[in-house]
């Protein structure tokens, strides 16, 4: 048993005395590497000047507002489609934006747009507008559809919209002619 014991003691003073250390070992620190700056050096022998190409807007319907059933756009010119709705009273607006369900296409496809961020005062109307910007267009001719219909009869201060009104649904076919 005197062997046991022993053994014991001698293995706890082994184990002791691997943990102690006379001198400290230093932890290693990462290193910290710049990154490399980016630059871009200034060209010495061409200059660069900004030409702008202003996009031109077309409305997604034009018949039904009186304009032209064509708009011709020069090629390269970036092309941005355009749509709203006026009434006489915020509530209508709001009123409209709940209800409406409108469709708009380019050539077939139906393209999205952004709504601004405000009501505007056009007139003496309020109006909210639609944006889609839809690039540069290839040659030729493009057709914009314009298709709403509502989800119930609304009122826009001159007239009524939607199931049961005169105005149940709304359709607009206008070409965008790229030169």
């Amino acid at each position: 048993m005197k062997t046991w014991t022993i053994t014991i003691l001698l293995f706890i003073a082994l184990q002791v005395t691997a943990c102690q250390s006379s001198t400290p070992t230093p932890t290693s620190q990462p290193t910290k590497i710049p990154l490399p700056s980016a630059t871009i050096a200034p060209s010495s022998t061409a200059t660069t000047t900004a030409t702008t190409v202003k996009s031109v807007y077309v409305t997604a319907f034009c018949t039904s507002i009186g304009k032209d059933l064509k708009t011709y756009v020069q090629h390269g010119t970036p092309v941005i489609i355009t749509w709203g709705w006026d009434a006489k009273t915020e509530t209508q607006i709001n009123d409209y934006l709940q209800n409406n369900i409108t469709t708009i296409t380019l050539d077939g496809k139906i393209i999205e747009g952004k709504m601004n961020d405000e009501i505007t005062n056009n007139k003496g109307l309020l109006e909210v507008v639609w944006l889609s910007e839809v690039g540069v267009l290839n040659p030729g001719q493009h057709t914009v559809t314009y298709d709403v219909k509502w989800k119930k009869m609304i009122d826009d201060g001159m007239n009524t919209y939607g199931p049961g009104s005169k105005n149940e649904t709304e359709h607009d076919e206008c070409q965008i002619i790229v030169e």
